[in-house]
């Protein structure tokens, strides 16, 4: 078998096809009748064989109500080196009572199903399932596709992730008005920042990073509890005309943090861009990857620096896009207004870069 699976992706033309060759190595090597290849973020375009597209249909239909039924097979697999089989782990009997035996094995006549859930970053993000119709896999098939799921998950990983962005971040426990969303406001954290503070803070269904000075405050960041990649303010979606006034989407640069919604719309839209992120208080970041879960967006370098002195010193052609949005508590700071910013930043974007401002 060719273990190598980086050196199956370089010959592959794209994911899809990777993702097929791999299905077809596993087939014949490990011996299945099925299978099934997705990508958490792409469910919806999952990659199968042997299934008819009316089955796969009703599986995406159906997945919630399959992933319950899977959960315990997936802990095991993740307590294990990331591969389990259904009847190994739920029993013959339980699995034939489940609604994803009926929808998708039994058309089939299938029997036991071998799950292998890939990893990126210590993160689960795709799940190849094997099916059989016969005997069950035995021991030595499980520990074989063991020892192809780190290099699979690398290779699989090669084409890019989609950024799947998560409910934020809340402590527990939350009663049922909070878990909806119309709990009223409640303050989370506070931290002092510059003559004013900084505090997040939960309000009918979103997550606020407020700046307050002089008694007087302003939102910087709304960001949905539900999704923290939709944000409360309007003029974040409009970050996006300068993806349409730009030739590449390879890399951006946001001048100014806040909770990083932007950032998080930015690494959904577009899978695989680079993204930097320069802030000057340390304080606005720590906020941001706990209150807002800024760790976990992939493909983010944060800098801790003056964005104009940072765009100053960067290197000609650095960046395709540029996002500004850089307040100084309740008004935009200065340094970014001045012509001198905007002739650096036209030297750090590559020809025919875009950019916007707040």
């Amino acid at each position: 078998m060719p273990t190598d699976f980086v050196e199956l992706a370089q010959a592959s033309h794209s994911a899809r096809a990777f993702e097929a060759s791999v299905l077809a190595v596993l087939e014949r090597e490990i011996g299945a009748d099925v299978a099934f290849f997705v990508v958490r973020g792409l469910e919806g375009r999952p990659t199968a064989r042997g299934l008819e597209p009316r089955v796969i249909a009703q599986a995406l239909a159906r997945g919630g109500v399959y992933e319950r039924e899977l959960s315990l097979v997936k802990e095991a697999a993740l307590r294990a080196r990331g591969v389990a089989v259904d009847t190994a782990v739920l029993g013959e009997r339980r699995v034939r009572e489940s609604a994803y035996f009926r929808d998708v094995a039994e058309p089939v006549g299938g029997r036991h199903s071998l799950l292998a859930y890939l990893s990126w970053r210590s993160r689960p993000f795709a799940a190849v399932m094997l099916g059989r119709t016969g005997a069950a896999f035995t021991e030595g098939d499980v520990r074989r596709v063991e020892r192809l799921v780190p290099g699979l998950g690398v290779a699989r990983a090669a084409f890019g992730l989609p950024a799947v962005n998560e409910a934020l971040p809340l402590p527990a426990p939350r009663g049922w008005l909070e878990r909806s969303g119309w709990g009223g406001a409640r303050m989370r954290a506070s931290e002092r920042s510059g003559q004013g503070s900084l505090s997040i803070r939960d309000r009918d269904g979103f997550r606020e990073m407020v700046a307050s000075e002089g008694g007087q405050e302003l939102v910087w960041t709304r960001a949905a509890l539900e999704d923290g990649a939709r944000s409360g303010w309007p003029y974040v979606d409009l970050f996006h005309v300068a993806l349409g006034l730009a030739r590449g989407r390879s890399s951006a640069l946001f001048v100014g943090c806040g909770g990083g919604v932007a950032v998080r719309q930015f690494a959904r839209c577009y899978p695989g861009i680079g993204i930097e992120v320069v802030e000057r208080d340390v304080r606005v970041i720590e906020l941001a990857r706990t209150w807002f879960g800024l760790g976990r967006v992939p493909e983010v370098t944060v800098h801790i620096a003056d964005g104009a002195e940072f765009v100053a010193q960067a290197r000609p052609g650095s960046w395709d896009v540029a996002v500004i949005d850089a307040f100084d508590a309740r008004r935009l700071v200065q340094e970014v207004t001045q012509p001198s910013f905007f002739h650096a930043l036209e030297r750090g974007l590559r020809p025919g870069g875009g950019w916007r401002s707040t």
